[in-house]
């Protein structure tokens, strides 16, 4: 751990504050909402300047305003929870995955709603049982890539029950890749040209070759492995940098981890006060806010941790942007 992250992780620790400064790069982790369920999947909308995110297992989309610090939610009845992506010029509009369906979702985010309108538009992994879909992101194409997880019994999640699939504006579901365990983190190279991507129980980040026309990938390979670089935790969600670096949620870890995936290094550690960090994205109206979500659940094992766990944070001065995110085009 280098001198700046652990002063860093002291002052979080530490202090009671919900906020810190880093003296040496002016780094600042701020909470900006506490919610104490299992918080995933956050996407910055540029058009709304919101926060969208989702909470599992309470089954719920949220939005966040920053410039009044507003939040909304609306209650999915159809089951966990696990995206929510707004659908490309179409208001109000969402694509998101719950249970193991895949459905549009209509939802003014301006209003707290304890039901909205949810069109299934197609279902996944038919003949298993208790899986649920975990997390997704959508390609240049406007195509949907999102994957599945086995069900968890006493904290362990059964293991290859899960798949990775991309879905386009047919809204019919192929298969990537399966086996998987935990799909969860992806992104997509600054060219374009490579899909990086995270099962977490391998502790892996792998990369393919990846064609945003036909939406094919291929030439698996590893760029960074967790406990060869004896970072403790599972790798989570993922975002990319405008330079084209990885930023890595690390559930466990209690950290977010910036790697260049060029030459497999990591280049920095950002620590948190909760150690169940599950997922990041660039925000704001200049993307240079790393927003983060962790989960609220399961038994507190950081000092001062529970008035942290749970929370969505914000990280700024880190002196680097994000990319726009892509939306759901149902009319390509």
């Amino acid at each position: 751990m280098n001198s700046i992250s652990y002063w860093l992780y002291l002052c979080l620790i530490l202090r009671a504050s919900s906020a810190c400064k880093n003296e040496k790069e002016d780094i600042t982790v701020t909470k900006i909402i506490q919610n104490s369920g299992l918080n995933e999947g956050p996407h910055w909308d540029h058009q709304s300047q919101k926060l969208f995110f989702v909470d599992i297992f309470n089954q719920k989309i949220f939005s966040f305003d920053p410039a009044t610090g507003t939040t909304r939610s609306v209650y999915i009845a159809n089951g966990p929870v696990g995206v929510a992506i707004p659908v490309y010029n179409e208001l109000n509009t969402f694509i998101v995955g719950t249970g193991t369906d895949f459905a549009l979702v209509n939802w003014n985010s301006n209003e707290d709603n304890t039901s909205a309108t949810v069109e299934v538009k197609a279902t996944v992994d038919k003949g298993k049982t208790n899986t649920r879909w975990n997390d997704g992101k959508v390609d240049s194409s406007g195509r949907f890539w999102g994957g599945t997880m086995g069900p968890e019994i006493n904290s362990v999640v059964t293991p290859n029950q899960g798949t990775f699939y991309s879905i386009d504006s047919d809204f019919i579901p192929k298969v990537q890749i399966s086996p998987v365990s935990i799909s969860n983190g992806l992104t997509w190279s600054l060219l374009d040209d490579t899909l990086y991507y995270i099962d977490s129980p391998t502790y892996q980040i792998a990369a393919y070759d990846y064609d945003p026309h036909s939406g094919g990938i291929s030439n698996k390979r590893i760029i960074f492995d967790l406990q060869k670089n004896n970072i403790p935790g599972l790798p989570d969600g993922m975002t990319i940098d405008s330079d084209g670096n990885l930023w890595v949620a690390v559930y466990n870890g209690a950290r977010v981890i910036q790697i260049n995936p060029v030459t497999k290094e990591l280049i920095r550690t950002v620590h948190l006060p909760t150690s169940k960090v599950t997922s990041v994205t660039f925000g704001g109206p200049l993307l240079d806010t790393l927003y983060v979500t962790t989960s609220g659940l399961g038994p507190i094992e950081m000092k001062n941790e529970a008035m942290y766990a749970g929370g969505i944070f914000a990280i700024k001065n880190l002196g680097v942007h994000g990319l726009l995110p892509n939306l759901f085009r149902t009319n390509v």
